[in-house]
């Protein structure tokens, strides 16, 4: 399938949904000829949807991938906070066998552009993973992954001090493990460790995510879901005598459509913001503290299936 064609799936179903959720109001009853239609089933509230991850075998699901972290603020004893890091680049996913408790994946990608920006400094590079190394990925049928293997050709590549693919963990959506209704939501936890002038710093997701609608779409039925995000920062080290540590927190929203009979996700979008400090203490008395945010957000846009 083209490109334009999965897009012109995803506005339709979103089109639908609004119709659906806001109907006109105000409009005056015009009576209309009786006419015979044939008889249409009728969807029950209450009916359930599986939302499992379940491609087809021999499969390759491409996925444009777009994240973004940005800060600002002042760190330790009052340095620069202020950074930007940016991606952007194509994932291939090979769908090389599904089984009852797992979908065993091959990743490759034609290039990954990295952008990073500091105070005085820009950096730019591109991680390519070829097909005849792939990084082998398992995913659950709720599509969280279990295992990654192979990844000794992109991480070479990487001069971040951070896995990408630890990343591509964290930002990858999560279903339900058991069928849902509209108006249901599901639970899920994401953590992403980064290190950081001495330290780890540790962000950590709660997201609940909930099926909004399921609205007929050119493939099959698309599930409309909303997220909502709840997010922490934090990590400490010793400076100088002084515990410094960081401590943040925030919000985020997210959206996410998913092809029911296909089993796959066709968009995935998140932002969030972390507002915070990074606090100086001496034993537990706390002597001077600079603020800072923290910025991020992701997107997984599916290209084409063949």
């Amino acid at each position: 399938m083209n490109r334009t064609a999965v897009r012109t799936t995803v506005s339709c179903g979103l089109v639908l949904g609004a119709l659906i959720i806001h109907a006109p109001s105000g409009l005056s009853a015009v009576p209309l000829p009786r006419t015979h239609r044939p008889h249409q089933p009728q969807v029950s509230p209450t009916e359930q949807y599986k939302l499992r991850f379940s491609p087809r075998p021999r499969q390759t699901l491409v996925y444009s991938l777009q994240s973004r972290m940005e800060s600002e603020g002042q760190s330790f004893l009052g340095r620069s906070l202020t950074l930007s890091a940016q991606a952007d680049g194509e994932i291939d996913v090979f769908i090389r066998q599904v089984a009852t408790d797992g979908v065993f994946t091959e990743l490759f990608s034609p290039g990954i552009r990295i952008f990073l920006q500091t105070l005085g400094r820009q950096d730019e590079f591109t991680l390519k993973n070829p097909p005849d190394s792939p990084v082998q990925v398992i995913f659950d049928r709720a599509g969280r992954i279990r295992d990654i293997k192979n990844v000794e050709t992109l991480e070479d590549q990487n001069p971040m001090n951070f896995s990408i693919l630890e990343v591509l963990r964290c930002y990858w959506p999560a279903f339900p493990d058991r069928p849902l209704s509209v108006g249901e939501s599901w639970p899920d936890h994401k953590r992403l460790v980064v290190p950081f002038q001495g330290m780890s710093l540790t962000i950590e997701l709660e997201i609940t995510f909930t099926l909004n609608a399921v609205v007929p779409a050119p493939e099959g039925r698309l599930a409309l879901v909303t997220a909502a995000y709840s997010a922490t920062l934090s990590g400490d080290r010793e400076v100088e005598g002084f515990r410094g540590s960081f401590e943040g927190s925030g919000t985020g929203t997210g959206s996410l459509s998913f092809q029911v009979e296909s089993g796959i996700f066709s968009d995935y979008r998140l932002d969030y913001i972390i507002d915070g400090a990074m606090v100086m203490r001496k034993a537990e008395t706390k002597v001077v503290e600079w603020p800072f945010k923290l910025r991020a957000g992701a997107s997984l846009l599916l290209l084409e299936w063949r």
